[in-house]
């Protein structure tokens, strides 16, 4: 593992970015630090990635098995009825760095990792979820927080967004979800 420390949750990201493509299992990454990576820049304890692995539990044990084999502290949680993550994975080093990998989030179709940006972080190529995808999930989730990264994306990085996408891609989740997004473009 590339941590040697607490507060290393982006090398330990990259750790297990490593054993997605071993396994060739499409993500995005999202969270902090996907909303750093569109400009607004903040803390976070953990570094969080959306996985295309929803329904496919042979590709999950596999996961789960590769990433035990490398020393990581594993937890899988399956969502209720309710939750809008069907499944999660959290995966820490001994230092407690965290990296959470999010499976089916209701509303958001696999399509979802045809729009990744690809960049480079620390010599590795990483795989970024799209900047309309980022905007949808975020006003999906709805928390103070993740209200505040959509209005500093849309501040930064407005020249960046297709807002035919965007729009399309809201009308995959709740009606609240469109009018949330509305209400924070008029601002």
């Amino acid at each position: 593992m590339r941590t040697n420390g607490p507060g290393q949750s982006s090398l330990l990201l990259l750790d297990v970015i490593d054993i997605l493509n071993t396994l060739k299992i499409c993500y995005a990454i999202v969270g902090a630090f996907a909303a750093s990576f569109y400009g607004v820049v903040r803390a976070s304890m953990d570094a969080d990635a959306l996985i295309s692995l929803q329904g496919n539990k042979q590709g999950v044990e596999q996961l789960l098995i590769e990433l035990k084999k490398r020393g990581f502290n594993i937890e899988h949680r399956k969502g209720d009825f309710n939750d809008p993550i069907a499944s999660l994975i959290n995966a820490q080093d001994c230092f407690h760095n965290r990296v959470d990998l999010l499976m089916g989030i209701k509303g958001m179709g696999e399509d979802v990792f045809s729009r990744v940006i690809h960049s480079k972080f620390m010599d590795t190529e990483v795989c970024i979820v799209g900047i309309e995808d980022f905007i949808v999930m975020k006003v999906f989730a709805g928390g103070p927080r993740d209200l505040e990264d959509v209005r500093g994306v849309l501040k930064i990085s407005f020249s960046k967004i297709n807002f035919s996408l965007l729009k399309e891609l809201t009308s995959n989740y709740r009606p609240n979800v469109s009018l949330r997004l509305k209400s924070i473009l008029e601002e």
